[in-house]
């Protein structure tokens, strides 16, 4: 069995009337009770599930929240989830232009693996809710060079098809000046992209590319 449901009410005195039903997602136990219990101590979770996947199918219905541990599941399961449920990622250090990439499959919120309990909570609630629960995606402050501009433009659009070599040649530059360029973007918006596809997609979402 890769799925174990752990049902845990929120109880004690003095707390709030339990809203909402949250689901979390993720292979490691230890994160799994410690993301279980920071929800149930806010008293606003009438039930937390724990499971360990997502079954194949499943649209998450029956949760107003699921909240994934983003490192131990990787990116593409997560948006895989993002898909079909109202999705809270924890963990990990994700640079903003990471996350307003998981955003454009669906993400509802984030919170790293140095927020505080209650934190994560509030940003559970939030999203149960119904409301985002994401940390500034502020752009502005990244400034590409128009080397760098044309760099992307050329590998990432026009080119997206074509060997680094032709692309470097068509710019009238050499391959490694190329490679030069596109490291030194993805250091400036702390890119996690593991090809010219993901890449792309982060900059089209902090507006770099259109």
């Amino acid at each position: 069995m890769n799925d174990r449901k752990a049902p845990v009410l929120a109880k004690g005195p003095g707390t709030p009337r339990p809203a909402f039903r949250a689901d979390i997602v993720g292979p490691l136990a230890l994160h799994r009770r410690a993301l279980a219990r920071a929800l149930v101590r806010s008293g606003a979770f009438a039930t937390v599930e724990e499971h360990v996947a997502v079954e194949s199918g499943s649209a998450g219905t029956g949760y107003d929240v699921t909240v994934v541990d983003l490192p131990a599941l990787g990116v593409a399961a997560v948006q895989q989830i993002c898909a079909g449920r109202a999705t809270l990622a924890w963990g990990g250090y994700l640079h903003s232009g990471a996350v307003a990439a998981l955003v454009e499959t669906g993400l509802r919120g984030y919170v790293s693996v140095i927020a505080l309990e209650r934190e994560l909570a509030l940003a559970a609630m939030r999203v149960a809710a119904g409301v985002a629960a994401l940390p500034s995606l502020d752009t502005t402050s990244v400034r590409l060079t128009p080397a760098e501009l044309r760099a992307c433009q050329a590998y990432l659009v026009d080119g997206a098809d074509a060997p680094r070599a032709l692309v470097a040649a068509e710019l009238g530059i050499s391959e490694r000046t190329l490679k030069v360029h596109l490291a030194n973007v993805r250091a400036k918006v702390g890119s996690t992209a593991a090809n010219r596809v993901e890449l792309a997609r982060e900059l089209r979402a902090r507006g770099i590319l259109r």
